[in-house]
């Protein structure tokens, strides 16, 4: 399945790009040459990039007249997904599993989406290694917080990420 790019989709890109050159400069010694050329790849291929994926998808002939037309989505299956969403969750970063899930699902999810579908334990367990990670890089929970906001993470109840709501999601 290739999703078609939209002007959205390409706005969310750029706006993923320009946040993670902010985080290449902010925590430079956290920077890799993969995030620094990653960023320097897209804006560089951009309008390559929507051209490439505005062009018509391949022209569909019927070879008899009772084929069914082949549809365009599939629907996916919920249950499938959310154990999906789940296993990848445990192993990978939340940004690796939207990309897995969107790759091999076709399920394009906004954070809170995969939030929801993954369970609350799941995604707690998924806050929990990511802030021994940061804090494991020398990132304090103030930072931590700062930058869960940044990436969209939904807050566990709290109106917005504080550095005493990560000290308590990490007791």
């Amino acid at each position: 399945m290739n999703p078609k790019i939209t002007p959205e989709f390409l706005a969310a890109l750029t706006e993923g790009a320009d946040l993670l050159d902010r985080l290449n400069k902010q925590f430079p010694n956290l920077a890799s040459d993969f995030t620094i050329e990653a960023v320097v790849e897209f804006r560089r291929r951009p309008l390559e990039l929507e051209q490439h994926h505005s062009k018509p998808d391949r022209i569909r002939i019927k070879t008899t007249l009772n084929e069914p037309e082949p549809e365009e989505d599939t629907p996916v299956d919920k249950d499938r997904l959310a154990t999906a969403a789940r296993e990848l969750l445990a192993i990978h970063g939340f940004e690796e599993t939207l990309d897995i899930l969107a790759r091999e699902h076709g399920a394009m999810l906004t954070m809170v989406q995969l939030t929801d579908l993954a369970g609350k334990d799941s995604y707690i367990a998924a806050l929990r290694r990511e802030a021994y990670e940061f804090q494991a890089n020398a990132i304090s929970v103030e930072q931590i917080a700062q930058l869960w906001k940044d990436f969209g993470r939904p807050p566990l109840g709290d109106a917005a990420w504080t550095a005493r709501g990560v000290s308590q999601l990490m007791e």
